[in-house]
């Protein structure tokens, strides 16, 4: 009798120090929407997740790729997403229509400079567009409208003095099809960002116009990180640990670019030919992945005063949240 009370005894012992494991949660899932241009710190997140210790312990990730802006964010307001990557002015625009999200984070900066890359317009070398004024009365390519890429051309096209959607018409193209668009005609001048840019330079026939950063004047937010505010609000603790993931891979991109872009190469997430793409410039990416607010609020003022495109001004302070991120 005694020995089967010390059996019980110790099968329940046993069962109770077992019950916290397997009661154990998991660590929330970050379904987070990302793009096919400028995004290698955030790829490099899947690709190596041996880079970020805290995936899989203090949060899961599930990367979900889109074409463009407006489909993310339709993604966002169905329930399907809890954060990605979007230009800052995508966020004003939709923080301007009350979507609850914040920006978090830098990926990339338009920057002057040699050794930065930024987003290039290109019209057909030998073509009947040899400045931007020669664009009159034709088409010029961008990847979505009210996007960066038409926000720049826009900005562009103002400063030749051309009216957009009256003496040019803007049209949407996916970066993939941009090149071979301006190649046939089916537009005069198109947008090219890397790692398309440098393809289709390798190609040749090809010649630049302006840059956006020549467009607007000034450094710039290209693609920031975003989350959902209910998403903040339930899982900080996540989003912090992810977030000191990401500032650990984009220090470890920056350290290590070419193998880390070999890395990315080989998991798929880029097409270009390896030593095309080895070669490619690149974007001015802060180590830290610190906002520069003040660029956010210059475009702010240029979408709402000289685009039209906010009927109201935005808060810019209001919708960058950086206290998330590492110290």
């Amino acid at each position: 009798m005694n020995t089967i009370r010390y059996l019980l005894t110790a099968v329940l012992a046993g069962a109770m120090l077992y019950v916290p494991i397997a009661d154990a949660a998991d660590p929330p899932l970050i379904r987070f929407g990302r793009g096919f241009a400028a995004e290698e710190q955030v790829w490099l997140m899947s690709a190596r997740p041996d880079l970020a210790p805290n995936q899989g312990k203090k949060y899961q990730l599930k990367q979900i790729l889109f074409r463009a802006n407006p489909q993310r964010f339709q993604a966002y307001l169905a329930g399907e997403l809890d954060g990605g990557t979007a230009p800052g002015l995508a966020v004003i625009f939709a923080r301007s229509q009350g979507v609850d999200m914040k920006i978090l984070a830098s990926i990339c900066l338009e920057a002057a400079g040699s050794e930065h890359f930024s987003t290039t317009y290109m019209a057909k070398d030998g073509g009947p567009v040899k400045s931007v004024k020669d664009l009159k009365g034709r088409t010029l390519g961008v990847v979505g409208i009210k996007t960066a890429t038409d926000l720049w051309a826009r900005a562009g096209l103002l400063n030749a003095g051309l009216t957009p959607d009256v003496d040019t018409k803007v049209v949407p193209l996916g970066f993939p099809a941009m090149g071979e668009a301006v190649r046939s005609g089916k537009v005069d001048a198109g947008t090219f960002v890397e790692p398309f840019y440098s393809a289709e330079v390798a190609k040749g026939g090809l010649r630049k116009l302006f840059t956006a950063v020549e467009a607007v004047g000034y450094d710039h937010e290209l693609l920031d990180i975003w989350f959902g505010e209910k998403f903040l609000k339930a899982h900080p603790d996540a989003v912090r640990a992810f977030l000191a993931d990401y500032v650990a891979v984009t220090k470890y991109y920056l350290q290590n670019t070419r193998q880390a872009k070999t890395d990315l190469h080989k998991a798929g997430f880029v097409r270009t030919p390896l030593a095309v793409y080895l070669k490619n410039s690149d974007w001015k990416r802060d180590p830290g992945a610190r906002v520069d607010v003040e660029s956010l609020k210059k475009l702010a003022v240029f979408m709402q005063g000289k685009l039209g495109w906010l009927e109201k001004s935005v808060k810019v302070e209001d919708m960058v949240d950086l206290s998330y991120l590492p110290r």
